[in-house]
Formats: structure tokens, C-alpha cells, sequence
């Protein structure tokens, strides 16, 4: 019986313990999209993250699969994810996430976010965003990026794609993409330095062509 008496309260304590515990660990509350959205980018630009470990010598770009998922994700909420971009934007530190987001707004019709975009394909550090804004800026079929996609034709970084053989080949994605968005602008894929230097040609031919017509060789020849 004195263990019967002592058993009671200990199960009266445990009890209470218990739910007072329960209802001291609520559940965490659930992520809207946006901020699921933001947590997939957020690891995906974080350099702790091993599978963001981008190198330039490898055949495989996991990163960039899983950003352009992230964008097409963002492209399917539509441009009412806009406000929550910009808001995102207005606090990130970080410069790869700074224009990731950038690239976001671009892709859901922001246009002040174009060049920017254009900027970070152009010069950007990180090799991931690189290649994500071009991708990007490439479906937008804009005639004003027409001069960015010229200097992104001088893109230097490359990835090695040896495929099953022993050859192995320098694969330039950023390069390729805006190679295509200029064709597909109906635009020769040419750089800007290769486009003076043929209008300089074409204007020396033009004016050698107008001193014959001006001036025939009969005429020199007095």
C-alpha cells in the first residue's frame, strides 16, 4: 500500500510534466512558397554548401539545373512574387544572392531589373549566376540587351566536357547562350570589338570605292 500511495503522485507529476511540455514545443509555423523559394536560393549561394561547390573543370553543373528549377518555380507563382523579390532584395548582403534575386525580378518581368541582370552575366565573380542571367535573359528576347550579349561573347570561363572519350573539350556556356540570344534577335553573334573593326573596314571600303567613282583612273593618270 505505501507504494501504491507513493506511485500516484509521481504519475500526477509526470503527467503535468509531459503536458506542459507538449504545450511548451509548438510547432514551428509553415514556410509560405516565397520563403521555401528563398531557402532553396539561400543554400544554394551558400560556399558551405558542397553541392554548390562550383569548379569550372568539371562536365556536370548541378547548381545551375537546380537554380534554373528555383526560376521556373518563380516564374509559374507569376509577377505577384515581385513585392516579396524586391523586399528580399532590399536586405540581402550577400552579392551571389543579391543577384540571384535580381535575376528572379528579370525573369518575372521586371524590367528595371535587365541590365543589372546584364551586368551580373557580364561581370559577375560567381560562375553559377553567370550562366543563370544569361539563361534568363535569353527567353526575354530583348533588342536593348543586344550590347550586353555582344560582351558576354568574351566570356573567359569554361567548363571541360570530355564526354566518353579521351578528348576533352572546352565547353563555354555563357558564351554559347548569348551566341544564341543574338540569333535568335535576328543578330549576327559577333562582339563588339569584331563589329567596330568591320564598320571601320566597310567605311575604308566605302571611301576608296567613292575616290574611284570621284576620281577614275584616267583622271589620276594625267
Amino acid at each position: 500500500m505505501k507504494h501504491e500511495h507513493l506511485l500516484l503522485p509521481i504519475f500526477v507529476v509526470a503527467v503535468v510534466w509531459l503536458t506542459l511540455g507538449w504545450r511548451g514545443t509548438a510547432p514551428a509555423p509553415a514556410l509560405t512558397e516565397w520563403q521555401q523559394i528563398l531557402a532553396e536560393l539561400r543554400h544554394e549561394c551558400d560556399p558551405a554548401n558542397p553541392e554548390a561547390d562550383y569548379s569550372w573543370t568539371q562536365s556536370t553543373m548541378p547548381t545551375e539545373r537546380k537554380r534554373e528549377a528555383i526560376l521556373q518555380h518563380c516564374r509559374r507563382l507569376g509577377a505577384s512574387l515581385l513585392p516579396e523579390v524586391r523586399a528580399a532584395l532590399a536586405d540581402e548582403k550577400s552579392d551571389e544572392e543579391r543577384g540571384m534575386l535580381t535575376v528572379i525580378a528579370a525573369a518575372l518581368g521586371d524590367a528595371d531589373s535587365r541590365v543589372p541582370a546584364a551586368k551580373a552575366m557580364t561581370w559577375s565573380y560567381y560562375p553559377a549566376l553567370r550562366i543563370s542571367a544569361a539563361q534568363t535573359l535569353r527567353g526575354l528576347k530583348d533588342r536593348e540587351l543586344i550590347p550586353w550579349f555582344r560582351m558576354a561573347l568574351k566570356d573567359d570561363h569554361f567548363v571541360v566536357n570530355g564526354g566518353c572519350g579521351l578528348l576533352r573539350e572546352k565547353f563555354f556556356p555563357v558564351r554559347s547562350l548569348a551566341e544564341t540570344a543574338l540569333r535568335d534577335l535576328g543578330v549576327e553573334p559577333i562582339d563588339e570589338e569584331t563589329l567596330l573593326r568591320r564598320m571601320r573596314e566597310l567605311k575604308m571600303s566605302e571611301f576608296i570605292k567613292r575616290i574611284g567613282r570621284e576620281f577614275p583612273p584616267r583622271v589620276l593618270g594625267r
